[in-house]
């Protein structure tokens, strides 16, 4: 029984040791004494006749003699000193077994896929060097730490999307980028082609679809909400030659490319290119703005023949199972402005235009499927009824995800608040231009596909996860890199390992894995490092500041009035936080031990007065954002305009809280913020009134503010510190009228408004 423990203990603290940062995590890992030390004299041996195993053989090989100079002999003879790949049908698909000891290295499996997948393994064994393009210094041996590796992944699709719709991206960073997915055992690139903004694929048939299709007068700059434009022609495809070389590339790396062909909206790309397949017949011009187009495909016979046409190409050109068709963001105006469309309706008897897009869904869902092929499509294409042989791709949460397995549909869980990879992952006011949203690396680690809603039968049918890459404010490929890496390494876990979550212990592998990016000169992002800001109270009673980072060595520095932290700036002590009273500003940043910032500057505003850290009450509780404290309205805290995660939001409902300041407490001002963010639904309240009381029963009304219902298209986030006069009581209401529903004009005109509140501060 000893040993049985032992054992187990072993596997576990393997991955924290620097000889095992292996990412994603492989299922059970036994570490064992010694290492093998590659020498000039060392084989590698393939099963006789296996040319697929000869490739990848060769793949390893060729990276050894370049990074180490040693030029080893592929054979199918048994040898000592060998690095043997053994062919076993008993393992799965993509399983395979990785021994490692003194005398030789073993992969077994039983396809080339698993072999493939436990050669990227042993990569990440041998030194970091292995994953660079320049000869390694002599005195560095070529050498792997022993164990026993057994492995397979928990789902069967593991993916990352990149839009080339927005912004278009050269065939040699695409090929750079499965080569990075490779090594981390993402096994699909969902490759957005077509949208309103540009079509990206050549179309032998329809040639116009890339003469006209795939050019645009000009971009947005800025933000959408500034309106703003380069005056610049942009443009850019894929010819089908192209597209096949990348194809056998991406095969060479077990990485299969789903296309992507938007429809029945994203589509001003081809009605540019060809009017009479709209229901008005144009003239459409290629969007120049980002955002959700009304004009869409009319669902007309002349559009079917189009479409299959252009699908047969597509499939002709793409071995893949899956053809993803979108079915996303379809507004249904034109459709209900056509007379086609209405009597179309009629005459299929479909009682809305939601069923009309699942008429639509189901028509190209029989020509794929004749074909032998499937469609995945957004979580839309579930309204109005979900097509027989569609897999749904859940994007807007988990919820269509959910309803989808309840039906015994194939599932791929992509939810926007854990999976979408063009949202902020650092502090807005020192990143790049995002679309807005925040997604630290941390949390994306945190998702689960396999929800609790589920039954283990309904579970089944979670095929697995991706992180997608929307690029409107992404123009080049060092700039997608950053978005996808290394929050892209968190999706590879999430697919590949088992349900277990351990962030510190990923982030300790993670540490090792940058060092990777590094020598692949992929230019990633460094907040994964970021120091993250909490307050708390310490046994004095009294909030202070924590400040922690997932870094594992790294000190936190930080300064006292927002100026970028050098290596000589204030030490974070751990054991005393940070102690502060009133208003500071703290901009921290982490430092490995030779004084070098690995991390980005994060900065954050923070009130500390009486209502810090106390207790409130709730009438009506938030939905979605809860400002990640239960206290997150007295933290401390202050939100700012660039993450929503920081807000406590009510959809449609008001604020109405009450404050418990322990004791009958001396004050004179209350300062609160409200967001306003129009385009992401989100508007000041119409008012808000500030009440007292010392039993918590009857309330003294103190002062009403009518902040009225004009709109403001603007970003900003709306503070207010109001004079009370002298106050003593232990109560504090806040009452906040929600805006109510989004205005006329606005695109989810009707539909509830947002009201996000933050700090709420009594001096």
């Amino acid at each position: 029984m000893k040993k049985i423990i032992f054992l187990i203990l072993i596997t576990l603290n393997a991955f924290s040791q620097n000889n095992y940062n292996i990412i994603p995590k492989p299922q059970k890992l036994v570490a064992a004494k010694g290492q093998f030390k590659v020498i000039n004299t060392t084989s590698v041996v393939i099963p006789a006749g296996n040319e697929e195993v000869r490739k990848i053989a060769e793949q390893l090989t060729t990276k050894i003699k370049g990074i180490w100079g040693l030029d080893l002999e592929v054979s199918e003879s048994l040898k000592p000193n060998a690095i043997r790949f053994i062919d076993n049908p008993a393992y799965s698909e993509e399983a395979y077994e990785l021994k490692v000891s003194p005398q030789n290295i073993e992969i077994t499996a039983a396809t080339p896929k698993g072999h493939f997948y436990g050669y990227q393994t042993l990569l990440q064994l041998f030194p970091v060097e292995i994953f660079g393009s320049s000869r390694v210094n002599s005195k560095i041996a070529l050498v792997a730490p022993a164990c026993t590796i057994v492995d397979e992944p928990r789902f069967s699709y593991r993916g990352v999307m990149l839009d080339v719709s927005r912004h278009f991206f050269p065939v040699e960073f695409i090929k750079k980028l499965i080569d990075n997915l490779a090594v981390n055992k993402i096994n699909t690139l969902h490759w957005h082609l077509t949208d309103d903004q540009g079509w990206r694929i050549e179309i032998k048939k329809y040639p116009k679809l890339t003469e006209i299709g795939s050019i645009r007068k000009e971009s947005m700059v800025g933000h959408y909400r500034e309106q703003k434009f380069d005056g610049k022609p942009y443009g850019g495809f894929y010819t089908q030659d192209q597209i096949r070389d990348l194809l056998n590339y991406a095969q060479s790396k077990y990485v299969t490319v789903v296309p992507e062909i938007e429809m029945p909206g994203h589509a001003m790309g081809a009605l540019t290119a060809y009017p009479e397949l709209g229901c008005t017949g144009g003239p459409y011009e290629v969007r120049t703005k980002w955002g959700v187009e009304e004009n869409v495909y009319c669902p007309s016979e002349k559009t079917f023949a189009f479409l299959e046409d252009v699908l047969t190409e597509v499939m002709d050109l793409f071995p893949s199972k899956y053809i993803h068709i979108g079915g996303d963001e379809c507004p249904k105006d034109s459709w209900k402005a056509s007379a086609f469309c209405q009597d179309l309706m009629k005459k299929e008897g479909l009682k809305d235009e939601h069923e009309l897009q699942s008429y639509f869904i189901r028509r190209i869902d029989k020509f794929v499927t004749s074909k032998g092929r499937r469609i995945i499509g957004w979580d839309e294409i579930l309204e109005g009824g979900l097509s027989p042989n569609a897999t749904v791709m859940s994007w807007r949460g988990i919820e269509g995800g959910i309803e989808a397995a309840k039906q015994m549909h194939d599932v791929i869980m992509t939810p926007t608040s854990y999976m979408y990879l063009d949202y902020y992952q650092g502090n807005p006011s020192k990143e790049p231009l995002a679309i807005g949203g925040f997604l630290n690396l941390e949390k994306t680690y945190s998702f689960e596909p396999q929800v609790a809603e589920l039954s283990p039968d309904q579970a089944k049918y979670i095929l697995g996860v991706q992180g997608n890459l929307w690029t409107e404010y992404v123009k080049t490929p060092q700039h997608a890199e950053y978005m996808l890496f290394p929050r892209a390494l968190a999706v590879a876990e999430i697919g590949w390992s088992d349900k277990t979550k351990d962030f510190k212990n990923f982030s300790g592998r993670l540490d090792t894995h940058l060092k990777r990016l590094d020598l692949m000169a992929v230019n990633y992002s460094k907040s994964a490092n970021n120091v993250s800001f909490s307050t708390e109270l310490n046994p004095q009673k009294r909030t202070v500041i924590k400040l922690s980072t997932a870094h594992p060595t790294g000190q936190i520095r930080y300064t006292l009035d927002g100026s970028s932290p050098l290596s000589t700036s204030l030490l974070y002590d751990a054991a005393s936080k940070v102690k502060i009273l009133g208003d500071n500003t703290l901009s921290a940043a982490v430092f490995d031990q030779n004084g070098k910032k690995i991390s980005g500057d994060n900065v954050q505003t923070f009130v500390i007065g009486n209502s810090s850290r106390k207790n409130y009450t709730l009438e009506n509780q938030p939905k979605r954002y809860t400002g990640n404290d239960p206290l997150a309205l007295t933290d401390g805290i202050k939100g700012n305009e660039g993450s929503k995660d920081q807000w406590v939001g009510f959809e449609g409902k008001n604020l109405s809280t009450v404050i418990d300041l322990g004791t009958k407490t001396l004050f004179s001002r209350l300062g609160i913020a409200f967001l306003s963010d129009y385009h992401d639904w989100v508007l000041p309240p119409k008012n808000f009134e500030i009440l007292v009381s010392n039993d918590n029963k009857s309330f003294e009304s103190l002062k009403k503010i009518d902040l009225g219902t004009a709109v403001k298209t603007s970003k900003a986030v709306r503070h207010f510190n109001v004079d009370l006069g002298k106050q003593n009581y232990r109560y504090v209401k806040v009452i906040a009228e929600n805006f109510g529903p989004l205005p006329t004009g606005h695109y989810g005109a009707g539909k509830p408004s947002w009201l996000m509140v933050d700090e709420i501060e009594i001096k």
